[in-house]
C-alpha cells in the first residue's frame, strides 16, 4: 500500500510539473485522437468529466460536445464516497461548485446510470498500457464502474502519466483503452 502512495505522489508531481502552455498543447492532442476513436464517434450518451488543473483538459471542448452528444458529468456524494452520472445541457446554468471544489452537476440534472451510457471518459492520476489505472483513491470511479462492465472505458493522460504497471487489487476496473498525446 505504501509503494502505491509513493507512485500516486510521483505521478501527481509529474504531472503537475508539465507547463501550463505545454498542458494545453497535450490537451489539444489528446482531444482529437478522443474524438477519432470509434467508440466516442458512435456514443451518444458520453460519461465525461469536468478537467480541473492538472488533469487533461476538457472544458475547451464541453461546451461543442454538448451541441452534439448527449454529456453527463460525475456528481459526487462525499457522504456515500459515490459518483452518480448527471446531464448537463449548458455549462454556466447546469453546473456548480461542488464539495471538492469542482464544478459539477447541480442535482435538478437528469441522471443515467454508468451502465446505460456509450462510452466513459475517465481521468487519472497514473495508467498503464493494459488499461490499469491509478485514481486520486477515493475509489469513487471504481464503485461507479463496476455497474458498466460491457461499457467502453477511455482513461486520458498524459505521456507522464503511464508508468509500466499500476498496481491493482481485485475492485480496480480496468480500462478498455488509455489515450495519450
Amino acid at each position: 500500500m505504501l509503494k502505491k502512495e509513493i507512485l500516486r505522489r510521483n505521478l501527481q508531481e509529474k504531472r503537475k510539473s508539465i507547463p501550463a502552455a505545454l498542458r494545453r498543447r497535450k490537451s489539444r492532442r489528446i482531444r482529437e485522437k478522443l474524438f477519432r476513436d470509434p467508440f466516442f464517434r458512435r456514443a451518444t450518451h458520453v460519461a465525461l468529466y469536468y478537467g480541473i488543473r492538472p488533469e487533461v483538459e476538457t472544458r475547451s471542448f464541453l461546451k461543442g460536445l454538448l451541441k452534439i452528444k448527449n454529456v453527463y458529468l460525475p456528481k459526487v456524494d462525499p457522504e456515500k464516497r459515490t459518483i452518480a452520472f448527471r446531464r448537463v445541457r449548458h455549462l454556466n446554468r447546469d453546473l456548480k461548485k461542488s464539495f471538492y471544489g469542482i464544478r459539477e452537476p447541480k442535482p435538478s440534472c437528469p441522471g443515467r446510470s454508468a451502465g446505460q451510457m456509450d462510452v466513459i471518459i475517465i481521468p487519472g492520476v497514473g495508467f498503464d498500457r493494459a488499461g490499469g489505472r491509478m485514481g486520486r483513491g477515493g475509489g469513487y470511479y471504481d464503485r461507479a464502474l463496476r455497474y458498466a462492465r460491457k461499457v467502453p472505458k477511455i482513461g486520458l493522460c498524459f505521456r507522464e502519466q503511464l508508468v509500466k504497471k499500476i498496481p491493482t487489487e481485485k475492485h480496480d476496473v480496468r480500462m478498455d483503452k488509455v489515450i495519450t498525446d
